[in-house]
């Protein structure tokens, strides 16, 4: 049986329609103010056929089979049993329905059989039993076609739901990628140039040479920094992906090795194995794995005396670590919980790779990855 639905306008209308439809017949009988008192009841009866059809159904089958015998009629059907029986099959399940529609039956035929006033079925009337099955049969269809009609509904609100939870996901998606591009680019930035300025601090006095040098390096550092961010903030404009379209790569580390050994980070860089052709968003990964590993070095690491960049190319396979000597002085480093190792971490999770980070037992600090170089590798 389907929820417990209140009495509606819709119902006293169908109500006073049925009793309505009763009353032709009832003024031609000797029983008149008996028989438009029981048709009252009937027709009252169906107010409660959507919260209990069942009973509603027992009580106009009684009050009908009075009214049968009253008017000489055949049994049932009045049109307060049809409306009864189509309420049976549109709010019960199919097997009650089905159920009742048998039982319905069989009661009148019985009641037929043993009342002198009700005509008894034969095959000149067995038709008119036909309107049970079919009021049943009425309700069940409409039952059906509703349920149809909800399902659609929900699976169309689930569908919005999904659709909307995607939107949400790629909107955060999209602004984590920002955050972290300019994470890689100001962080580098800002790390060289300051120490680049403490050192030409320093120096400005006893070797003005040597100072205006590391001016210049400030000044290449940060327009670099600043063409890297209108690149980004270009491509985020046109709706591609800085990811898809990368602008550094393996053969921009030489470069980026050069910068930070300037600004006093003692970084070498060894390559091993045969270099293959590098998709460019591995290359662009491992740059940016590189630049945030050296930038947190010069930033979390003291005493630092050899920081060496490796990259290893295997079938299949490209293997890049950096490690450093230094004693770490901050926790986010050592734990690799900082948002620069997520970032990392990120990075390499979207090409298939992996990355590790780990503090060595002789004092110093190794990040590892390995990309993939083939699809499936």
């Amino acid at each position: 049986m389907r929820g417990r639905l209140p009495v509606s306008p819709v119902d006293v209308l169908l109500s006073a329609g049925v009793f309505a439809a009763f009353l032709p017949y009832a003024h031609r009988n000797n029983h008149f103010p008996l028989v438009v008192t029981l048709g009252a009841l009937d027709s009252a009866a169906l107010l409660a056929r959507r919260r209990f059809p069942l009973p509603t159904l027992a009580v106009c089958l009684a009050l009908s089979g009075v009214l049968a015998m009253l008017l000489r009629r055949s049994y049932p059907a009045t049109p307060a049993d049809l409306v009864a029986l189509y309420s049976v099959g549109r709010y019960c399940s199919r097997g009650a329905a089905l159920t009742v529609a048998i039982v319905t039956i069989l009661i009148g035929f019985a009641v037929a059989a043993v009342s002198e006033n009700i005509p008894s079925y034969d095959v000149h009337n067995i038709s008119s039993l036909g309107w049970v099955l079919f009021a049943v049969i009425a309700g069940a269809w409409v039952r059906i076609q509703r349920t149809h009609v909800i399902g659609a509904e929900e699976r169309a609100e689930r569908a919005e739901r999904e659709r909307e939870e995607e939107a949400r996901r790629r909107v955060t998606e999209e602004r984590l990628r920002i955050a972290r591009e300019l994470h890689d680019i100001v962080g580098h930035a800002l790390m060289s140039i300051n120490v680049t300025s403490s050192v030409s601090a320093r120096l400005v006095d006893r070797d003005p040479e040597a100072g205006r040098e590391a001016l210049r390096t400030i000044s290449a550092l940060s327009s670099s920094a600043l063409g890297e961010i209108r690149g980004t903030l270009s491509l985020l404009r046109e709706g591609a992906e800085p990811l898809k379209r990368p602008g550094l790569g393996l053969d921009d580390l030489a470069d980026l090795v050069e910068q930070t050994r300037v600004s006093g980070v003692p970084v070498t860089l060894h390559e091993s194995g045969f270099r293959p052709d590098v998709p460019a968003i591995v290359g662009f990964t491992v740059y940016r794995v590189v630049q945030e590993s050296l930038t947190n070095i010069a930033r979390h690491a003291k005493d630092v005396t050899e920081v060496t960049v490796s990259l290893s190319f295997t079938a299949g396979s490209l293997d890049v670590s950096v490690t450093n000597d230094g004693a770490m002085v901050e926790t986010p480093l050592q734990t690799g919980t900082g948002l620069g190792i997520q970032g990392m971490r990120e990075r390499v999770a979207a090409t298939g790779g992996r990355l590790c980070t780990t503090a060595l037992p002789s004092g110093g600090f190794r990040v590892h990855a390995r990309l993939p170089l083939k699809e499936g590798s």
